[in-house]
């Protein structure tokens, strides 16, 4: 999770993601993945839900009622709004499917997960802090997880009333609400310009590694803007051509990255570690993920990784 300043008590909306919604992208009435998986659509319907739940906390929150948060063990904070949520997303995927168990940021016991070869991937509330310093900047996170590789990933934004919803090889959609109808959008991956990135830096730029990365790419004669986001909310402009790299060299968890990653595959991109390899999910005792290279595609990630490679060489 991200520590970010305060920001106007108003639910933000990105101009940059508005205004490409309206690129000319293809309407569907009747996606193919609601026809080859009808229980896709209860879990839209889920994820729309909790986008709402959030939004009722969140606007609360704004009109300073009081929001109860408390402190866990890894002193990262957790509020009413992220267990409400948790609650609400693991009755849901129990009513689609009761075989798959639920592993979500707030779960109670971690144990079980070793025997598990499928299984949902839950961020209830990615961006608490987002959400307790009122940036907007927060989202819904669930992938399903099938022997360590993400099979469906779905984000919901819920300050955008939007969800981001794939399969695996298979197309990449926007949802937006629209009165009470969702209209669905095919999101194509946008140009390329490997000349110039647009980079997503985390709002601890100050800490020192970032300032060596964009040091690094000085030095590479890459040139690029920076723009600050909180949570998956930095996935969802990769999905929209906002932002190209994001680099990440402090700790997040498997439910943090596991849904991004598996849109940005849907754009042919994707999260890689240093060395150039996706991720892959329970497949170690800790759920810790190491550094990262998210690119929107992965025509950027041979050098991204060069970059990032050369800056931990250069502080070490």
């Amino acid at each position: 999770m991200i520590e970010d300043k305060p920001m106007p008590d108003e639910m933000p909306i990105n101009d940059a993601v508005v205004e490409s919604a309206t690129v000319a992208e293809s309407t569907v009435e009747s996606p193919a993945i609601l026809k080859a998986d009808q229980s896709i659509q209860l879990l839209v319907e889920l994820v729309k839900s909790v986008n709402h739940l959030l939004c009722e906390f969140y606007q609360d929150y704004q009109q300073n009622q009081v929001l109860q948060i408390s402190s866990k063990a890894d002193k990262s904070p957790v509020t009413e709004a992220d267990m409400a949520a948790h609650h609400l997303i693991e009755q849901g995927l129990k009513k689609i499917n009761p075989l798959i168990p639920v592993l979500s940021e707030e779960s109670s016991d971690y144990k079980l997960r070793f025997d598990w070869h499928e299984f949902w991937l839950v961020d209830p509330l990615d961006g608490t802090r987002e959400f307790i310093n009122k940036t907007g900047e927060f989202t819904v996170n669930i992938a399903l997880i099938h022997h360590g590789v993400v099979q469906l990933a779905i984000i919901g934004i819920p300050t955008l009333k939007r969800i981001y919803l794939t399969r695996k090889n298979q197309p990449l959609y926007r949802i937006d609400e629209a009165g009470d109808s969702l209209l669905w959008q095919e999101i194509r991956p946008k140009p390329v310009n490997l000349s110039s990135w647009q980079i997503a830096i985390s709002r601890r730029s100050e800490w020192k590694v970032y300032q060596q990365f964009k040091q690094v790419l000085h030095e590479r004669q890459q040139t690029f803007d920076c723009k600050n986001a909180g949570s998956a909310y930095k996935f969802c402009l990769m999905l929209e051509g906002e932002i190209d790299v994001y680099p990440r060299f402090h700790p997040t968890s498997e439910w943090d990255t596991a849904a991004g990653q598996g849109l940005l595959e849907a754009i042919g991109g994707g999260v890689y570690d240093l060395q150039g390899r996706p991720f892959a999910y329970n497949q170690r005792h800790d759920l810790l993920n190491g550094h990262f290279m998210a690119v929107r595609q992965n025509d950027f990630l041979s050098s991204a990784l060069q970059a990032a490679q050369e800056t931990l060489k250069a502080l070490t």
